[in-house]
Parts: C-alpha cells; structure tokens; sequence
C-alpha cells in the first residue's frame, strides 16, 4: 500500500491517490517516493559554523609569544650591556670597576673576575669556595648596614717597575697554583699603582679609608687588579 504525498489518502501500490479535492489525484506516483507522508525530512546539510572562540585564542597566544619575545630581547640586550660594563678595557677602568663593587654587596663576582686570571676565576667560580665566600662577602656587608662608604677619588701614583712586574708574574702563577689550574708562561708587560680613597660616613661622622692597588696587563688576560700595594708585592713574591 501507498500514501498520497499531498493528503495522505491510502490507495494500492501502482494507483494513483483517488481523493477528488486532492491535487495529486490521478498523477503517476513517483518513482522511490517516500511512501510515509509523515516522515520527517532530513534538513540540508549546513556548512559547518566558525570556532570564533578558538581563533580568538589562537591570536591571543600569538601575541603573547611576539610580547615574550621583545621581552626577552631587552632582557639579553641589557645583561650584554651590563657584562660590557665589567670588561676594563683600560688600566684606569679595572681599578675604577674594583673600587665601586668593593663595598657593594652584590659586587663579590665582579671584584673576583677583576682580581684573577679568567681560567683560575672560572675554577674558582665552580668550587664550594666561591659559594662561601660570596655569602661571608654579602654577610660582612650586610653588618655595616648603618655605614655608608662610596669612591672618593681614584689616583694613579707610579707606573711599576721591572721588579714589581716579575712580582706579579710571581703572584698569579701562585693563583694559578692553589686552584689546580695549568697555565705556562704568565706575562704581565705593563702595570700602575693607584690610590683608592672610600668616604666613609656613619650617623654623623666622616672619614677616609685608603686603598692602594696594583694594576698590571696580563697577556691573555687583559688588566688585573692585585689588591696589595707595590712595595708589598715585590716583598712577598718578588
């Protein structure tokens, strides 16, 4: 049996629909019509709706890698600046370096790397010394909280003797020797001894501390501090 489409009239299979007010009456049935009149028809196919939401956080990721990565550039430009500024590129500049992280209570590193041979400060920088002494450093300054000390003045007095050089050669090959590193031929070409003035003020009271280092050329190297005056330096290793 089949259903007419238009009214749902019964007739045989092969018939035409026989209801007089019908408007299928007496048509040929198609062909696979769907012989339930009231199936419900398959709605067409709709293109699928745009993620909206997942585009937005797609950008919002983007943007937040293209933010990181500018941070990141100022970040690593700035260090560089600042690992420039601890490179003494002149005899004047290593002493000046030295005097203004003396008395700085993050200044520990920078005094050391100015201080030693670049293989032995690397040695150093590695063993439970470095660690120690950096927090007995940060801890000494830390108990003069109440004491200001800046750089007063940095002066050079003499240009070191042939005698003095040799001394220092003499002082970093003992360096070298008590953090196990090898280095052959230590040359120093050149050297000064300055004079370092701190102000020292606490409450209300002021005075000057005095420092004198040698600063000499090592090859290799560069300038390097020795925190001992001339004469000192020739006695004990000249």
């Amino acid at each position: 049996m089949a259903f007419c489409k238009y009214c749902g009239t019964q007739y045989p299979d092969g018939g035409t629909c026989t209801n007089p007010a019908c408007a299928g009456a007496n048509q040929t049935p198609a062909v696979n019509q769907n012989t339930n009149p009231f199936a419900q028809t398959e709605p067409s196919a709709q293109p699928p709706k745009k993620n909206s939401k997942g585009v937005l956080i797609a950008l919002a990721i983007v943007v937040v890698l293209i933010i990181a990565s500018v941070v990141l550039l100022v970040i690593v430009l700035n260090n560089k600046k600042k690992d420039d500024k601890k490179k003494a590129d002149s005899h004047k500049s290593a002493v000046e370096l030295y005097a203004e992280n003396r008395y700085d209570k993050n200044g520990f590193a920078t005094v050391s790397e100015l201080t030693m041979l670049e293989d032995v400060y690397k040695e150093y920088k590695k063993s439970d010394d470095f660690d120690d002494d950096k927090d007995d450093h940060k801890e000494w300054i830390s108990d003069m909280k109440d004491i200001d000390i800046s750089v007063d003045s940095v002066k050079k007095s003499d240009e070191l003797s042939d005698e003095v050089l040799d001394a220092a050669e003499e002082y970093f090959d003992d360096q070298a020797y008590d953090y196990d590193v090898d280095i052959d031929d230590i040359e120093v070409s050149d050297g000064y001894e300055y004079k370092i003035e701190f102000e020292y003020k606490e409450d209300d009271e002021k005075d000057t501390i005095t420092q004198n280092v040698c600063v000499v050329k090592v090859k290799g190297d560069g300038w390097k501090v020795i925190t001992m005056d001339a004469e000192d330096l020739e006695y004990y290793y000249g």
